[in-house]
């Protein structure tokens, strides 16, 4: 007999399954199994559903009935499931939704818990909250695999979830968590469920896309977010295994005895930065006026989370105060953005650090110079202003002898630092990738992360925020100099806006080094792995003068404002002096952006305005401060 879906029938029969008194059930699935979607043989609790041997008939195909029991299982059982990859705090939970097969264990046996969840995983592990099993042959966006065909149908039918767009459902894109709040406050909906939410949420700064807002709202009110939305809500970042598991057992504490009895995470760490924002807020203010600075932007991170913002003086002196929100020429912290591209090309497998990047221009080098040696100062290409920044120019100078200076790429003892060097990085990337690096940063970090930053200042979506810069008291670069900057013609087609001209705010900068700061993860999600950090971190032995060591494209100082590491860039240009650091072990960090201040240094070779404004924080951040 056929196995066609008929759409009115499912819609029967979820109904059906909708008023009854039962609650929720599980089952192992049929189809799943084959293709490895459920856990082995033997794994996780006895079936939940039972199938029953009739078959009601709709249409000309068969539609599968099945029985809803009681769920079944023991705390003890579920404890007794492994999962010793996964934290302390919300271990439960991982157990319960491994046990109800909801989320099973990856293909080498983890739980995965910082691993994002696609679409396809989502909407698997609702359709087996659901309770409904259907049989497809066809199903309605031809992007999905077999494995979760039944699933999506029965999204499809029921409502809960639909496609992307152009007909396709996108089953291994993450899903974000406006996405999953739609989905959840629809499949409340489908059973029954008050779905209206009483409070209405406001989050400051941050745009909830129209078709979620009142989602969003009924997930905030009913808790289902909580721990994941301490720091901001981030409707674009995608969700992990581990959170999707915690809002699952959430949603079902009132209808699974288990996921009732679980010990779920509560949240609510409380930030030192916004406890003393107060204090904090004046310290900025007074070193904003002991060095004559015009304005000020300042983000914190603490424990890899980005946490308070403070702002100073004007973006547009003497009219326009400063936010947090306007966009200021970063400088040379936009070597942090390139070099951060670098290991997400890496990450893809589009670059080689240490291949000879003549393969990526077509040219024969004069001398091997590769990704590595760029990201180190070490190219002992020759750095002048005047050396063309056009792709026809770098690669000319690539293949002269009179395009490099004296020593051995890559020897540290060449140690150089080298801006035009950054150009000519960012122009590889792009040609190796075939991509704009802007474009790059947006697709992993900075769309999930809700942050705006670009190359080309021109192409940011509200150039209206776009600050001028002061040198001192006089106008360093105007802000419609800054906005002139548009997209090149074709990736690789210049190298001029790598070494200085990333835009953002503070508040951007920090989320992309709260990313470094965790190791890859960003409120509890991996958006890059754990090496490709590693590898921006790593350095020689030895170090340079001063003390410092010269990581990709990072330095690492040891004892500076209290820390015993902190990786940190500065940056400087037309009257911009700007840090950023973190602590590689407390993941904590600041990033200051100023113009207009006096320029001075402190005991650490930092602009005197950051490092004064960086210990404050620093310092109220430390243990039994």
């Amino acid at each position: 007999m056929g196995r066609r879906l008929a759409a009115a029938a499912l819609l029967a029969l979820s109904l059906l399954w909708v008023a009854s008194a039962s609650p929720l059930a599980d089952a192992r699935g049929r189809a799943a199994r084959e293709a490895a979607a459920l856990p082995p043989e033997g794994e996780g609790p006895a079936p939940l559903l039972e199938e029953t041997a009739a078959e009601a008939e709709a249409g000309d195909g068969g539609l599968f009935l099945t029985e809803i029991v009681e769920p079944a299982g023991s705390l003890a059982d579920l404890r007794a499931v492994e999962a010793a990859d996964v934290p302390a705090e919300g271990r439960d939970a991982a157990r319960w939704a491994v046990y109800r097969e909801l989320l099973p264990r990856r293909e080498n046996g983890t739980f995965g818990s910082e691993e994002p969840v696609s679409r396809g995983e989502a909407v698997q592990a609702l359709y087996r909250l659901s309770g409904i099993r259907v049989p497809v042959d066809v199903c309605p966006y031809p992007d999905v695999p077999e494995a979760c065909q039944d699933a999506v149908a029965w999204a499809e039918s029921v409502g809960v979830s639909g496609g992307v767009a152009e007909g396709r459902f996108a089953p291994f894109s993450p899903v974000t968590r406006s996405q999953l709040a739609v989905m959840l406050h629809r499949f409340a909906a489908w059973r029954g469920e008050d779905v209206e939410s009483r409070t209405a949420v406001s989050w400051d700064g941050e745009k909830v896309p129209a078709y979620a807002e009142e989602a969003l709202n009924w997930v905030m009110d009913r808790g289902l977010y909580k721990g994941m939305t301490d720091h901001g809500l981030y409707p674009d970042l995608p969700v992990s295994r581990l959170q999707l598991a915690v809002i699952l057992a959430g949603l079902q504490e009132a209808r699974d005895p288990l996921a009732g009895a679980l010990d779920l995470p509560e949240g609510g760490e409380a930030s030192l930065s916004r406890q003393k924002h107060g204090e904090l807020d004046q310290a900025v203010a007074a070193a904003a006026r002991r060095h004559g600075a015009v304005g000020v932007q300042v983000a914190v991170l603490e424990k890899g989370a980005v946490t308070d913002a403070y702002h100073y003086g004007w973006a547009v002196k003497g009219s326009v105060p400063m936010s947090s929100a306007h966009k200021l020429r970063t400088a040379s912290l936009s070597k942090v953005a390139a070099g951060l591209a670098a290991a997400l090309l890496w990450e893809e497998g589009a670059v080689d650090y240490d291949t000879d990047i003549g393969a990526y221009w077509g040219v024969k080098t004069w001398k091997p110079v590769t990704i590595r040696s760029l990201l180190s100062h070490t190219s002992t290409l020759r750095n002048s202003e005047s050396i063309a920044w056009d792709y026809a120019g770098v690669r000319a100078q690539l293949g002269s002898a009179s395009g490099y200076g004296g020593g051995t790429p890559g020897e540290l003892r060449y140690w150089s630092y080298n801006n035009h060097a950054f150009g000519v990085l960012g122009q590889t990337l792009e040609l190796a990738a075939g991509r704009y690096l802007d474009d790059v940063l947006e697709e992993r970090v900075l769309g999930p992360l809700g942050a705006e930053g670009s190359f080309t200042a021109g192409e940011l979506a509200e150039p209206e925020l776009v600050t001028p810069l002061y040198r001192g008291n006089g106008l360093g670069r105007s802000a419609s100099s800054v906005l002139s900057v548009r997209q090149w013609s074709a990736p690789g087609a210049t190298g001029r806006q790598f070494a200085g001209g990333f835009t953002a705010s503070a508040l951007d900068m920090a989320k992309l080094t709260a990313l470094l700061a965790g190791d890859g993860c960003f409120e509890g999600v991996r958006l890059m792995d754990a090496a490709s950090v590693e590898l921006m971190e790593s350095h020689g032995d030895q170090a340079l003068p001063g003390g410092i060591y010269q990581a990709l494209p990072m330095r690492l100082r040891f004892g500076a404002y209290g820390r015993e590491r902190l990786y940190y860039h500065t940056g400087s240009a037309y009257g911009a002096y700007n840090f950023l650091s973190y602590d590689p072990d407390t993941g904590d960090g600041v990033v200051v952006l100023t113009m207009g201040a006096d320029g001075g240094k402190d005991a650490y070779g930092i602009y005197a305005v950051c490092g004064e404004i960086s210990r404050a924080v620093y310092e109220a951040l430390a243990p039994g401060a």
